[in-house]
């Protein structure tokens, strides 16, 4: 028996249908439906609502394509066999040339903050009386 494609990931397409069946449902109401409570209109909080609620469904349609999917065996052992060409050799060289270099900065940098930087701040601070704070002229 062939795999149905709505056999996997059925929870992302249920959350999908049901957010853009909620989301719609709530944006027609809010449009054609005169809903007004004590005076004030609410369509527009329901025209807001639906539109949040088909951008949310979109989660759901992004996760149900993705799982999805299907990739042959070949074709995924193909793409992340090792590849010994030139080309290759030179970015691994490269790579590893500035991840050691990357990371002895990091190292330094560390060292010199723990060497520069004391364990304890004092702040300091010149004591102002609340005489000069109210009036403005310093105390003599």
């Amino acid at each position: 028996m062939a795999p149905n494609s709505l056999d996997r990931c059925r929870l992302a397409l249920l959350f999908a249908i049901l957010m853009d069946m909620a989301g719609v449902v709530s944006l027609l109401v809010g449009i054609f439906a005169e809903l007004q409570l004590n005076g004030q209109d609410f369509g527009d909080l329901l025209i807001y609502t639906g539109a949040i609620l088909v951008f949310l469904s979109l989660i759901g349609w992004i996760f149900w394509y993705t799982g999805n999917i299907e990739i042959s065996l070949e074709d995924l052992q193909q793409d992340y066999t090792i590849k010994d060409g030139t080309l290759a050799r030179l970015a691994r060289k490269i790579s590893r040339h500035i991840s050691h270099r990357e990371g002895s900065k990091r190292w330094k940098n560390e060292e010199r903050r723990r060497t520069n930087n004391p364990d304890t701040l004092q702040l300091s601070r010149t004591k102002v009386h609340k005489e000069e704070l109210l009036t403005g002229v310093p105390e003599s």
